[in-house]
């Protein structure tokens, strides 16, 4: 099947509901690293490392690091390496760029998403002052928690309007949570864009702050996955916070990733 819709609209969602916090840096006192610093809620980690495997979606498993870049990668010539996830192309990087911003020093940028654990997953976004990602500037994680995974649903477009791709007619119903952030700023310039991506955060460079949200929102999704394409595995994913989605709707609401 020919999966190549990438897709950033979740990065866009999940920075509306960032909550309180406090840091995870036990030599700094400063709790000014995220939002909300009138109701903290201290938190030991906001976990960014593959771990485990999420099983049961359309019959199959999910586990590793996936991206939403690797067909680039695949492709050739867009400046994406998949060993490493970093990207180095200044249009992709722009584009990206223009929804959240970037550090006025960044050259590199990987974002991926590893599945954490059993039930949880998480979206990183680092940004890097080379074209190698090996210095960072500042990092960004969004964590997904209490993933359930539910019925299999069936009879589902396999065209959708606007997207040359073809779906499958079968998906599962998941939920979860987007119920912590992790924050990082390794320069000044990764602090000013990370008080600016996050408005009202105060971050000390140097320190890594571990973050709850205040108010926990769920998200309600269909979830297709299949691991016979010539691209690795291939995931579908759509979600909703009002409710499970009936079908797949137009490509700006619904990603692929490569593994």
């Amino acid at each position: 099947m020919n999966k190549a819709l990438i897709f950033l609209t979740l990065i866009i969602g999940i920075i509306s509901f960032f909550g309180a916090c406090s840091s995870d840096d036990s030599s700094s006192t400063s709790t000014s690293g995220c939002a909300g610093s009138s109701a903290l809620t201290e938190v030991t980690s906001c976990s960014s490392t593959a771990s485990g495997t999420i099983t049961g979606i359309d019959n199959m498993s999910i586990s590793g690091t996936m991206s939403t870049f690797h067909l680039f990668g695949i492709q050739g010539g867009y400046g994406v390496d998949n060993s490493t996830d970093c990207i180095d192309n200044s249009t992709l990087i722009s584009s990206f760029a223009a929804s959240i911003g970037q550090p006025t020093d960044a050259l590199g940028v990987i974002i991926n998403y590893p599945i954490t654990s059993s039930s949880s997953y998480a979206q990183i976004i680092k940004f890097y002052s080379d074209t190698s990602c090996s210095t960072e500037v500042a990092s960004f994680t969004a964590g997904f928690t209490g993933l359930t995974v539910g019925d299999n649903v069936s009879g589902l477009s396999t065209s959708v309007s606007g997207s040359s791709s073809t779906y499958s007619s079968t998906a599962t119903k998941v939920s979860y949570e987007y119920s912590c952030i992790g924050v990082k700023a390794s320069t000044d310039a990764g602090a000013t864009w990370l008080k600016t991506f996050l408005s009202g955060t105060d971050p000390v460079v140097g320190t890594s702050y571990s973050c709850a949200v205040s108010s926990p929102v769920t998200y309600y999704g269909l979830a297709y996955t299949d691991n016979t394409s010539s691209y690795g595995q291939t995931v579908i994913w759509e979600e909703s916070t009002s409710g499970y989605p009936s079908d797949w709707s137009s490509a700006s609401s619904s990603m692929t990733f490569i593994e």
